[in-house]
Formats: C-alpha cells, sequence, structure tokens
C-alpha cells in the first residue's frame, strides 16, 4: 500500500502535477462518508446531516456509507486502508481511541493510520428508566442498587460503547452493582428497556425522543456537563447528585493517514463552514448533540487522546474486554 501511494506520488511528479493543483481540483467525484454505525442510530443522524451541508460547501455529494460492527472497528480499519486522496473520510467518535484499551489487537492504528480533521460535536447520553418502576429519581436508582446489589439491569448499544461505560461509571461513583445487557444498538435496547425487560439504560437522545413521547420511559439525568436545549428540564448527572460525574461521546472527522496538507486543509474548511449551517445547527441541538467550538486538527487530537485516557479507567477499573 505504501508503496502504491509513493508510485502515484512519483508519477504525479513526473507530469508536473502538484499538491496544491491536485487541493484545487479536490473533489471532482462524489466523497464518500463511512459511518462505523448503524443506520437510524444518533449518530447516523448527526452525519447525514452533516454530509447534506458538506455537500453544499463542496461541490459533489457526500455519500453516507454505513459499515457498522466490531465496536465500530470494521468501518474505522476500511478508512484506514483507503487511498489518501479525500474521496473516503471518516465519521469517527471516541471509540477510534477508546478501542485501544478495549482489545488486546486493532486492525489498525489511530496514530499511524488516521489523521483527525475536525471535532464535530460532543454526545450526551440521556439515563432513561421504564416509566412502570418507581425510580423518579437518580437517587432512587442509586438506593435501589445499594439495597438490591446486581437486580438492576441496564442495557447499551454494545460492550465497551459510550452508553456501557456510562453505565459502568454510574455504578462506580453511586457505590452500587447493576447487571449490564449489551445490545447491536441503541434502538433495540431501548425497545427492552420501554417493554419492560430491562430497567434502564444510557441511550443517545435522538432514539430516546420517541419513547419518552409515548411515556414508555422516563428521563431521569443527562451524562454530559451541562443541561441541553433539547431537554431543558432534564438535570445531569453531576446536578441529581454525583458530583463530578460526566462521561459524553464525541464524533469526529479523520481522513487516511497521508492525505496532503493542502488537501486537508481545503477539508477543514468546508468542514468548519457546513457545522456553521443554520439548518444544520438548529436541528443538531433539537437532537440533544452540543456543537463544540471550531478547532484545528491538533487539538481535536488531543482532545480526543484525552478522552480516551480517562474512559480507559473505567475500562480497567470494570475489566471490560472485546
Amino acid at each position: 500500500m505504501q508503496a502504491t501511494r509513493r508510485a502515484a506520488a512519483l508519477g504525479l511528479a513526473a507530469l508536473g502535477v502538484s499538491r496544491p493543483v491536485l487541493a484545487q481540483a479536490w473533489p471532482d467525484r462524489p466523497v464518500r462518508l463511512v459511518v462505523p454505525f448503524v443506520p437510524g442510530g444518533s449518530v447516523d443522524i448527526l452525519n447525514r446531516a452533516f454530509a447534506q451541508a458538506l455537500t453544499r460547501q463542496l461541490g459533489q455529494p457526500v455519500v453516507v456509507e454505513n459499515r457498522p460492527g466490531g465496536t465500530t472497528t470494521i468501518g474505522t480499519a476500511f478508512v484506514a486502508r483507503a487511498a489518501p486522496d479525500g474521496y473516503t473520510l471518516l465519521a469517527g467518535s471516541d471509540s477510534v481511541e477508546v478501542n485501544r484499551y478495549l482489545m488486546a489487537e486493532l486492525p489498525y492504528d489511530p496514530d499511524r493510520d488516521l489523521t483527525p480533521i475536525l471535532q464535530l460535536a460532543d454526545v450526551p447520553y440521556l439515563l432513561v428508566v421504564n416509566a412502570g418502576l418507581p425510580l423518579r429519581s437518580l437517587s432512587d436508582i442509586i438506593a435501589f442498587g445499594r439495597a438490591n446489589p446486581g437486580r438492576l439491569t441496564y442495557a447499551s448499544f454494545g460492550i465497551g460503547g459510550g452508553g456501557h461505560l456510562a453505565g459502568e461509571l454510574l455504578c462506580m461513583m453511586g457505590g452500587f452493582e447493576a447487571l449490564h445487557v449489551p445490545y447491536p444498538g441503541n434502538p433495540p435496547a431501548l425497545l427492552d428497556v420501554a417493554a419492560g425487560r430491562v430497567a434502564m439504560m444510557f441511550c443517545t437522545i435522538p432514539v430516546a425522543q420517541p419513547e419518552l413521547r409515548s411515556g414508555r420511559v422516563r428521563a431521569i439525568a443527562l451524562s454530559s456537563s451541562g443541561r441541553v436545549p433539547a431537554l431543558p428540564e432534564v438535570p445531569t448527572v453531576a446536578q441529581a447528585g454525583l458530583l463530578g460525574y460526566e462521561c459524553t461521546g464525541s464524533m469526529v472527522l479523520y481522513v487516511p493517514a497521508g492525505v496532503p496538507p493542502a488537501l486537508q486543509a481545503r477539508l477543514l474548511e468546508a468542514s468548519r463552514a457546513a457545522m456553521r449551517d443554520a439548518d444544520l445547527i438548529t436541528l443538531l441541538e433539537s437532537q440533544g448533540f452540543v456543537l463544540t467550538p471550531p478547532q484545528d486538527p491538533a487539538a481535536a487530537r488531543a482532545h480526543i487522546k484525552a478522552q480516551g485516557e480517562r474512559l480507559a479507567e473505567v475500562i480497567r477499573r470494570a475489566g471490560i474486554r472485546k
């Protein structure tokens, strides 16, 4: 692969085609945005909206391609192996970094194979419980969990995913035990919480909203550091009593390592402009996402690495392995 990339670069040089010229020409065909999650989830919602806004900036279609599985490693590895020509992007999350602490081996190296371009948003998780349970507050959950070790169950969208780690952190800080029940995505997990087969879960807000409106689940608290406009009446876990609690996901746009700096700069400029789109901002805030201030690639990498290190401690203490 590296030899092929070098040969392509030498060939372009021989033709007198410079990388700045390539950046000016890019893109001249559709761009693929790989989402390593199932369709219909909150990450999919965010990135489809972002793809539409980015399409308007680039003048070429940005096509979303879902490649779920392997706790996001399947889609991530696909992008890591793609040609560094700017036509394959990764709608990554904190799992790109966190997976190194969950798995003995990864099919990609986060530092060597991928380059972050821009952090798009933070993703708060909403703690919901089955509405038929007599658990109306965080203090109710903690008191029940302490009095009935192991009787509480909580669902998540996969082992080592954000919902799982948010639940483990809640148990650690709350001083109680609960049984983790993993699912292949947020929607099926939430269905079982709504049906009463599982007591509670940390769910992404867009997926939770229909069941909140139906009355089958009850909102308890948010995993973020602050409240969100989509659910202004819902406190954070810290506000509800567990000071210092915070566990959110992060969405980061990546490209394969080796994409020329001039092309990275063009993509960064277009992505920042897309994230300023008024319709996109309104949609994402209504869905409960927290938009982050514009960053450069170095700041995005530093943020995601620090987040991974914080979650690594939860993984270690809980003994989570994939």
